[in-house]
């Protein structure tokens, strides 16, 4: 009988994400957003303005947005657009199996997650499969919200490991454009659209090589993130839409979880600090990501942001933002580069792992 796989390796990834910007002066043209913001509020609480009283109040709601979440632009879908999370996400596994040279008919298992899947039933993972022509293979669907992509790693892992699965092939995105409330200035500023991919096997190929075993937490809270199922619409509600607190508490709660969570991962290897060149969080909040460098005592740049151009992707964040880092886009790849990823969701869900990538150097 063969022995189980020792190493579970990355082989390909890939990520997609709307070509349509929508920026912080689009955004305030929506009626709902204009009629709830409270721009004179605002004015007064902006930090970093030499003159806010000169500013329109679509200046207003640009700063505001910049200094409370870091966001500049993010990604959607058209509003006049069919396009669905499946869709995104069958994209980024396109673009994952050709970075791996493979074809989707090597795949034993489609593992998905998200918050914003267009249908409960088919499941997302199923309907992925059908779009990239392999209606057969087995697949699943894990909700981790904004920690989707990290989950799904460990998914894999535990399956190549115990061999129920030798490839498989991981993809977690959102389209939150969809069941954001755009008369919640506070929501309808952090987020964007878009999914990331990734191949991971039993076979010594790819440039990727997931360390040890990732580490995965949950600490049960409500308040945090909420959306009900469709199937539990209420009278008074309307269609779902997702719900979230605020405050400086959450933004603790947030970078305590990430880097917790990073340092749980780091204890399974034998690595120290100064061998980690990239930590790749959930793209939640510029404050939340500069908290967590602060947090890990690492040096400006390590942590790798993209909020200011995306938004928060949610359950798409750290796979988007995974697949650029290999691809060399956020700086060079020393050989081998050692690759933090943490994120935490609502549930709240939190969990990392540590990728080993073989550099270019």
């Amino acid at each position: 009988m063969a022995s189980a796989p020792s190493t579970v390796r990355v082989a390909g990834t890939g990520s997609f994400l709307p070509e349509n910007r929508l920026d912080n002066y689009a955004l305030y043209e929506q009626e709902g957003i204009r009629r709830a913001f409270d721009v004179e509020r605002a004015r007064a609480a902006l930090r970093e303005v030499e003159d806010p009283d000169a500013l329109t109040a679509a200046d207003v709601f640009n700063e505001w947005s910049l200094q409370v979440t870091g966001i500049r632009e993010r990604r959607v879908i058209p509003w006049d657009d069919d396009t669905t999370t499946e869709y995104l996400g069958a994209e980024a596994c396109r673009r994952a199996l050709a970075d791996a040279g493979r074809t989707p008919e090597e795949v034993d298992l489609l593992i998905a997650s998200s918050v914003s899947p267009a249908d409960n039933v088919p499941n997302m993972a199923c309907t992925i499969g059908s779009l990239l022509g392999i209606p057969t293979v087995a697949g699943y669907v894990v909700n981790a919200a904004c920690a989707g992509f990290v989950y799904l790693i460990a998914n894999a892992y535990a399956m190549i490991r115990s061999e129920m699965a030798r490839v498989v092939l991981v993809v977690s995105g959102d389209a939150l454009s969809r069941v954001t409330d755009y008369d919640d200035p506070k929501m309808a500023v952090l987020f964007g659209d878009g999914a990331g991919a990734a191949l991971l096997t039993a076979v010594p190929e790819g440039d990727g090589e997931v360390v040890a075993p990732p580490y995965i937490h949950a600490n049960y809270s409500y308040d945090h993130l909420n959306m009900r199922s469709s199937g539990w619409e209420w009278a008074h509600e309307g269609s779902p839409k997702l719900r979230m607190g605020a405050g400086a508490h959450m933004l603790r709660a947030a970078i305590k979880a990430m880097s917790n969570a990073a340092k749980r991962a780091m204890e399974r290897t034998d690595l120290d600090w100064e061998q980690i060149h990239y930590v790749i969080p959930h793209q939640a909040n510029l404050r939340i990501t500069r908290g967590l460098e602060k947090q890990l005592g690492l040096p400006n740049g390590r942590v790798v942001s993209t909020i200011e151009h995306y938004g928060n992707n949610s359950a798409g964040s750290v796979g988007i933002v995974f697949d650029e880092v290999v691809r060399g886009k956020h700086g060079p790849l020393p050989d081998p580069t050692h690759i933090i990823l943490t994120a935490v969701g609502g549930g709240y869900t939190s969990g990392a792992t540590i990728i080993r990538w073989r550099g270019s150097d």
